[in-house]
C-alpha cells in the first residue's frame, strides 16, 4: 500500500456520492451537470436521492443531466417524480429523458399519457410554447418517437390504433419510419395494422412497412411478409428482403426472390441469402442477367466444401470466358474455391493473357491466392513485373500472405518477394558478377543453418511435383512432358519465372539483383510487405534496404522493420546498428518508424541512443522515443519531467510510459497531471489511474472535492470520480450486488 493510501483514507461508494450529492445541491451549475453525470456512470443506490431531488432543480440543463442519469440507474424510487417532470415539465430534454426511465421501469402510470402526446399537444401537459420561436427547432417529432418506441417497450397492444392514426395524420410531421418499428413489436395486432399498410399505398410507405416487417421477430409476421415480397413495387420486395436477411438468413421464404422478374432483386437475394441455399443456386449460373451469373458464382465461392459437383465445375470453366469481366472474375474466384486442382491450368493461362481485362486477371489471380500451392505461387512470381500495376501489387500482396502461411521456410513465395528486395540495393553494374550481401555469421548460422557440404552427384529420379519436373531437365522429364529433343523454346516470361524458382532449390544461395528487374512501386511494395514475416533473414534484407538511395524504400522497410519489431522481439544486433545508422541520415517520417524499431532492439547502447531523443527539438521524436523507452521496459525517471512537456501528445506518452513502469509509485505524478494544463488531460489520467490504483486515486480526488479553495479543479476531479467509479468497473459497484439500478 502506497504512502497516500495511508494518509488517506478509502472513500466508500457512499461517501462518494454524498460528497457529489452536496454538490448537486449546492454546487454552481456546471459543477452540478457534472455531478449528476458522475452519479449516472457510478450507478450506485446512494446517488438515487440526490439525482431524484435534482429534478426539481431551477436549470434545465441540470435536470436533464439528473434525468438523464435516473435512465442509467431505473430506480424505482425516482418513477413517482420522473412523471412529474413528463407531465409538468417544460424541458422537451427533461421529458425525452423521463419518457425512456419510465418505459424502462415498465411504469404503467405513464401509458396514457403517453398515447396522449401521440395524439399531439395535450393541454394538460406542460410545453414550452417559445421554444419553436426562439430556437427554430421543434422537438415533437422527437417526443412522438420516444412515446412510441417506450409504448413499444412497454408492450403496449391497445395503443396501435393511435399509433397509426399519428402516421396517417397529414397535419404532422411525418415519423412513419419510427412507428412502423414500434407495430412490428406489439404483437398480432402490430402486425395486422402493418399488413394494412400494404394495401394501396404509396410506395414510401410500403418500403418501410416491409422493412418493419423483415426485422420483427414476432411469429404472426410471417403471412404479411410473404405479402411484401410480392408486392408489384421491386423496392418494396427488396426492403423486404434486406430487412429479413439481416434478421434470420435461413427464412426459406427468401428463396422465393431467386426467380424474381426483376434481375436486380434476384441478385441481391442471391448475395444476401444464396450462401445458406447452394443447391438452389445452379439454374442462376444461366440467368440471362450479367449481375445475377456474378453474384451466384460469388455466392458458390463461399460454400465450396458444401457444393462440388462435375456439372457446376464445367460451367464455372465456360464462363471463365463470359462476355462479362465481373461474370469471369467471379467464375475464377470460384473455380480456384471449388476445384483448386482443375482449377490450375486455367487460372495460370488466364492470368498471363494479357489480352484479357485487368479485373478478369485479378480474379484469376485472387483464385490463385485462395489455391496457394507452390504452382500457384510460382505463376503469381511470374507477374510481380506485369505492366498493369493494379495486378503486380495485388500479386505481392497475396505472394505476402502465401510466405506467412506457410510453415516451411524458405519458401517460394518468400525467395520471391526476398528476390525483389535485393533489387532495391543492386551494385551498378559494370560487367563484373554481382557481389553477394555480407552476411553476419551468426545471423547466417541462426536463419540458414550450418553450412552444407558440396553435392554428391546422385542418380536423377523423376519429378515427384510440378515444380520439380520446372527445376529439372532430365530426359525422363523431356518424355513425361513430351518434349522435342532440342528442348522446348522458352518465352521470356518462362525464363523469368524458372529463375525465381530456381532460387528456393538452396538456401545458403545469395540471390543475384540482376536475376530480376522489376518496377520501382513493386520493390517498394515488397520492402512494405515483408513487414508481415517473422523471419531474422526477412529482418537483415530489410535493414540492408535501409542503405538505398531510394527514400520511399527506405521508409517502407522502416515501416516493416517496426511492424516485425512489434512482434519479435529482440531483433538482432546488426539489425539495430542499421537502425542507428540510418536514423541519423534520414527524413523525418522514416526516422520516427526508426525509432519505433529500435524499441524491439535489446542492444546495449540502443538506450543511451533513445534517451538522447527525449530532448529533441520535434516533438514527434519525442514521443516515438518515449515509447521506445517504454517497450524496452526502462522509461524510468528520465520520463516523469515529461509530463510538463509543451506537447500534449507527448505528456500523453509519457504519462502511459510512467503508469506502465512506475505502478503504484506512478500515483501522485498522475494526479497531478490530471490537475494540470486545466485538466486538459484528466479523463485520460483517470483511465490510466484506473489501472493503477483506482481507490488511491478516487480518495486524493474525493479530497479535492472537499476543499472550498479547489472549486476551478472540481470539473477535473468529478469526470475523475466517474470515470474511476464506472459502474460495471468499480469494486464498489461489484460490492453492490445485481440491483435494478445496474445495467
Amino acid at each position: 500500500m502506497s504512502n497516500l493510501q495511508q494518509r488517506l483514507p478509502e472513500p466508500t461508494s457512499g461517501e462518494i456520492c454524498q460528497v457529489l450529492g452536496d454538490i448537486l445541491v449546492n454546487g454552481a451549475d456546471i459543477h452540478r451537470c457534472l455531478a449528476a453525470q458522475a452519479l449516472g456512470k457510478i450507478a450506485s443506490p446512494e446517488g438515487v436521492q440526490p439525482l431524484v431531488t435534482t429534478l426539481l432543480d431551477e436549470d434545465e440543463d441540470v435536470r436533464t443531466d439528473a434525468a438523464e442519469a435516473l435512465l442509467r440507474l431505473a430506480d424505482p424510487r425516482a418513477g413517482d417524480q420522473l412523471l412529474e417532470n413528463l407531465i409538468g415539465d417544460p424541458c422537451s430534454e427533461v421529458k425525452l429523458a423521463a419518457i425512456g426511465a419510465l418505459a424502462k421501469l415498465k411504469d404503467e402510470r405513464a401509458i396514457p399519457w403517453l398515447r396522449r402526446m401521440l395524439r399531439g399537444r395535450d393541454e394538460e401537459i406542460v410545453w414550452d410554447e417559445e421554444e419553436f420561436y426562439a430556437t427554430g427547432w421543434d422537438d415533437w417529432v422527437e417526443i412522438q418517437a420516444r412515446s412510441v418506441a417506450a409504448l413499444a417497450e412497454m408492450n403496449v397492444q391497445v395503443a396501435v390504433p393511435d399509433i397509426v392514426a399519428a402516421i396517417r395524420d397529414d397535419d404532422a410531421p411525418d415519423f412513419s419510419e419510427y412507428a412502423f418499428r414500434a407495430l412490428a413489436q406489439l404483437g398480432r395486432a402490430g402486425i395486422d395494422a402493418l399488413a394494412a399498410f400494404l394495401e394501396d399505398e404509396p410506395v414510401r410507405l410500403r418500403r418501410r412497412a416491409a422493412a418493419a416487417l423483415g426485422a420483427s421477430s414476432v411469429p404472426e409476421a410471417a403471412g404479411a411478409l410473404a405479402q411484401a415480397l410480392a408486392d408489384l413495387a421491386p423496392e418494396v420486395r427488396l426492403a423486404a428482403l434486406r430487412a429479413r436477411a439481416g434478421t434470420c438468413a435461413d427464412d426459406s421464404c427468401l428463396t422465393v426472390l431467386f426467380d424474381d422478374p426483376n434481375p436486380n432483386v434476384r441478385a441481391e437475394a442471391v448475395r444476401l441469402v444464396g450462401a445458406r441455399f447452394p443447391e438452389q443456386l445452379r439454374p442462376l449460373l444461366d440467368d440471362r442477367s450479367e449481375c445475377v451469373r456474378a453474384a451466384t458464382l460469388q455466392s458458390l465461392t463461399g460454400v465450396a466444401g458444401r457444393f462440388v459437383d462435375d456439372d457446376v465445375i464445367v460451367r464455372m470453366r465456360t464462363l471463365l470466358a463470359d462476355r462479362s469481366t465481373e461474370v469471369s472474375a467471379s467464375a475464377a474466384r470460384a473455380l480456384s474455391a471449388t476445384a483448386p486442382h482443375a482449377a490450375m491450368d486455367d487460372l495460370t493461362v488466364l492470368l498471363t493473357d494479357r489480352n484479357r481485362p485487368v479485373e478478369v486477371r485479378l480474379g484469376a489471380l485472387k483464385g490463385l491466392a485462395e489455391i496457394g500451392n507452390e504452382a500457384a505461387a510460382s505463376a503469381l512470381a511470374g507477374v510481380i513485373d506485369d505492366e498493369m500495376r493494379p495486378l503486380r501489387l495485388e500479386a505481392m500482396t497475396a505472394l505476402a500472405r502465401l510466405a506467412a502461411r506457410d510453415a516451411n521456410w524458405p519458401n517460394i513465395a518468400g525467395e520471391t518477394l526476398l528476390a525483389v528486395l535485393r533489387e532495391a540495393h543492386k551494385p551498378d553494374p559494370g560487367g563484373h558478377e554481382p557481389e553477394q550481401h555480407a552476411v553476419d555469421p551468426a545471423i547466417e548460422q541462426q536463419s540458414c543453418g550450418a553450412a552444407e557440404p558440396e553435392p554428391e552427384e546422385v542418380p536423377k529420379q523423376t519429378p515427384t511435383s510440378t515444380l520439380a519436373a520446372i527445376l529439372d531437365d532430365t530426359p525422363e522429364v523431356a518424355a513425361t512432358l513430351s518434349l522435342p529433343e532440342k528442348g522446348q523454346e522458352l518465352s521470356q516470361a518462362d525464363m523469368e519465372r524458372l529463375a525465381i524458382a530456381k532460387r528456393v532449390k538452396g538456401k545458403r544461395r545469395v540471390v543475384s539483383a540482376s536475376e530480376i528487374d522489376v518496377p520501382a512501386d513493386v520493390r517498394r511494395f515488397a520492402a512494405r510487405v515483408l513487414g508481415d514475416l517473422d523471419h531474422p533473414d526477412v529482418a537483415r534484407e530489410l535493414a540492408l534496404a535501409l542503405t538505398t538511395k531510394d527514400a520511399e524504400m527506405r521508409k517502407a522497410a522502416a515501416d516493416s522493420l517496426a511492424r516485425i519489431g512489434a512482434r519479435v522481439s529482440p531483433l538482432h544486433s546488426d539489425v539495430a546498428n542499421a537502425l542507428k545508422t540510418a536514423a541519423e541520415t534520414v527524413s523525418l517520417d522514416t526516422k520516427l518508424l526508426l525509432i519505433r524499431a529500435l524499441g524491439a532492439c535489446n542492444s546495449a547502447d540502443v538506450s543511451g541512443v533513445l534517451l538522447d531523443l527525449l530532448g529533441d527539438g520535434d516533438s514527434f521524436v519525442r514521443t516515438e522515443a518515449v515509447r521506445a523507452l517504454s517497450c524496452l521496459g526502462q522509461a524510468g525517471e528520465q520520463i516523469e519531467p515529461l509530463l510538463a512537456d509543451a506537447d500534449p501528445s507527448v505528456r500523453l506518452c509519457a504519462a502511459e510510459a510512467v503508469a506502465k513502469s512506475a505502478g503504484s509509485r506512478s500515483l501522485m505524478p498522475l494526479v497531478d497531471f490530471a490537475f494540470s494544463f486545466e485538466g486538459r488531460h484528466g479523463l485520460e489520467a483517470a483511465r490510466l489511474l484506473k489501472e493503477v490504483d483506482a481507490v488511491g486515486a478516487s480518495a486524493l480526488f474525493v479530497d479535492a472535492l472537499r476543499n472550498p479553495e479547489r472549486t476551478r479543479t472540481w470539473p477535473v476531479a468529478i469526470a475523475a470520480l466517474a470515470e474511476l467509479n464506472h459502474s460495471g468497473t468499480s469494486k464498489h459497484t461489484e460490492a453492490a450486488g445485481n440491483g435494478p439500478h445496474e445495467q
